[in-house]
């Protein structure tokens, strides 16, 4: 079982209410900051959030790639994937970036999902969130409020009449919200258009993409959720592709890592599927040396719990790339799959020795430990990321799992406040907070520690309830 990581969703009416607002006037990078924060805290409370640590670490590299030749000298970016496989990707002020799964699924290569990120990084780099709300006089940050109200109702399904009428009604008034203007949409292409050859990809990929996207819906009838909040038009894209002529034309368009990626997110949010198979297997009947097919043939067949098939299709892969981590992991996932921990945590010890600084690696070894009831083990691997990544919440669930079994009840309450207080439970998080520090009593310099942290998680409640 491939690990990810799903919040329970709430109401859209209530993401909407308690998104804080702030006065135009008032929003410097600084606020931007704690108002991505405050909004994706919300967002994990509120919507499906995955977080597979493959998918996360890609993404996160090619995030920062981009952020680095965008002209961000001190890029500070938060990544988050939403279960949706519907085409959209988001990114709001304080460097959090969205992507659903559909990008993935639709995305040809490489740069075209490069594009869209580049383009999401323009409306950043020219602040056109705050632009728009002091252009149009507003007092309240009604960006955030829309967008997590969207990606909240997005995710919401329901069979029901009177709610899908209700739904309709919301989204529109949602599009209306979230919508750029074609100026600001412009600069978007050009600033991204500009970030995407710096970082090495091709120009190209971005009128192709929008293009495609453009003319398929028009055949269709049907808008994709991108394009209702970024508008298309026919002279957008000609002075897009205009523009990506005259650049050089040299430049990446994709790699095996993306295809390898996007197969993997595929068996993460399809269903298991016979027929997969079957196409996997015409596939390498056609280009037996193709990565990618046999890749996702050995995905698909875990999926459909036919153990000893997958184990041998990954096996040829490993054959041929020892260390390769996406194939590694995927080993380790049939393993889990198949009910047997400790031959996966085997196979992920293995390969870390080879790449310890792996962080996909030290996490899908720490959730096996975790399953093979070592949990010593498992934190040896844990508190060093949450050092490293204080704000990811799949390293405070496993390490809190792993202090249970320790029984360290005061590394427990710790965890499980931080993984709390990141998932939008501000007040739950302070109570086990409070908790840990009495049983910490005595040790005076973790006392110390937790007592620090739970000032600061004071100050950002308070701070968030006076920016409502």
């Amino acid at each position: 079982m491939a690990m990810a990581l799903l919040l329970a969703s709430g109401p859209v009416t209530s993401a909407m209410a308690e998104l804080p607002t702030l006065q135009p006037s008032s929003v410097t990078p600084p606020e931007e900051r704690q108002l991505g924060d405050i909004f994706l805290r919300k967002l994990r409370g509120n919507t499906p959030v995955m977080d597979d640590p493959l998918v996360q670490t890609w993404l996160e590299n090619l995030s920062y790639r981009l952020a680095f030749h965008a002209g961000m000298s001190r890029p500070d970016l938060q990544i988050v994937v939403i279960p949706d496989r519907r085409i959209n990707a988001f990114a709001v002020p304080g460097g959090i970036i969205g992507v659903n799964a559909g990008l993935f699924l639709y995305a040809e290569n490489e740069s075209e999902f490069a594009a869209v990120l580049a383009h999401e990084l323009g409306h950043v780099q020219q602040r056109h969130y705050a632009r728009t709300v002091e252009q149009a006089g507003q007092d309240n940050w009604l960006y955030l409020g829309a967008l997590l109200a969207s990606i909240a109702l997005a995710s919401s399904s329901s069979g029901d009449a009177g709610m899908a009428l209700g739904a309709s009604a919301q989204a529109a008034m949602i599009q209306q919200q979230l919508s750029y203007s074609r100026q600001h949409e412009r600069e978007a292409d050009r600033v991204g258009m500009q970030t995407l050859l710096d970082a090495g990809y091709s120009p190209l990929a971005m009128p192709h993409f929008f293009g495609r996207l453009e003319r398929e819906s028009r055949q269709v009838g049907f808008m994709p959720d991108f394009l209702l909040t970024h508008p298309l038009t026919q002279d957008r894209i000609a002075d897009s592709l205009g523009r990506a002529r005259n650049l050089p034309a040299a430049g990446e368009t994709d790699s095996l890592a993306y295809r390898l990626v996007r197969m993997r997110l595929m068996a993460l949010v399809e269903d298991a599927d016979p027929r997969s198979v079957e196409n996997f297997r015409l596939k390498l009947k056609d280009h037996p040396a193709q990565e990618e097919a046999r890749f996702g043939l050995a995905l698909a067949l875990k999926n459909l719990k036919q153990f000893e098939q997958a184990r041998q299709e990954i096996s040829v892969l490993l054959s041929a790339h020892p260390g390769a981590v996406d194939y590694v992991v995927a080993r380790a996932d049939i393993e889990l799959a198949d009910n047997k921990p400790e031959a996966a945590l085997a196979i992920l010890q293995q390969a870390l020795a080879l790449t310890p600084d792996s962080v996909a690696l030290r996490l899908y070894a720490a959730h096996a430990a975790n399953l093979s009831l070592n949990g010593e083990r498992a934190i040896a691997w844990l508190e060093p990321l949450s050092r490293q990544r204080p704000l990811d919440p799949v390293v405070w669930e496993l390490l809190s799992e792993a202090c249970l079994q320790r029984k360290d009840s005061a590394g427990v309450l710790r965890s499980r406040a931080e993984y709390r207080f990141l998932s939008d439970q501000s007040e739950k998080a302070v109570k086990d907070m409070e908790q840990a520090i009495r049983l910490a009593k005595g040790n005076y310099p973790l006392q110390a520690k937790l007592q620090d942290r739970l000032g600061k998680m004071r100050e950002m409640v308070v701070l968030e309830k006076e920016v409502k």
